[in-house]
C-alpha cells in the first residue's frame, strides 16, 4: 500500500528535477514519450508521470493565490 504523502510546491518542484537528473531528459520531454507509449509502465516512470500531472493542475491554483496575496 502506498502511504499518503504532502508535498509542497517546491518540493514537487525539486521532485521533478531529481527525475530529469536520474533519466537524463526534461520532465516535458518524458512525459510526451511516456503518453507516446515509448517509454512503458516502470513503477517510476508512472509516479513521475503522476507527479507531473500534480505540478500541472496545481500550478494555476499557486499562480492564482501568489496574485491573490499580491493584491492584499
Amino acid at each position: 500500500m502506498v502511504k499518503s504523502q504532502r508535498l509542497t510546491f517546491d518540493e514537487l518542484s525539486d521532485r521533478l528535477r531529481e527525475y530529469e537528473r536520474k533519466y537524463g531528459y526534461s520532465t516535458i520531454e518524458f512525459y510526451r514519450r511516456y503518453e507516446d507509449g515509448e517509454l512503458g509502465d516502470d513503477d517510476d516512470l508512472m509516479l513521475w508521470a503522476g507527479l507531473y500531472h500534480l505540478y500541472l493542475t496545481s500550478l494555476p491554483v499557486r499562480q492564482f493565490m501568489q496574485n491573490v496575496s499580491a493584491s492584499v
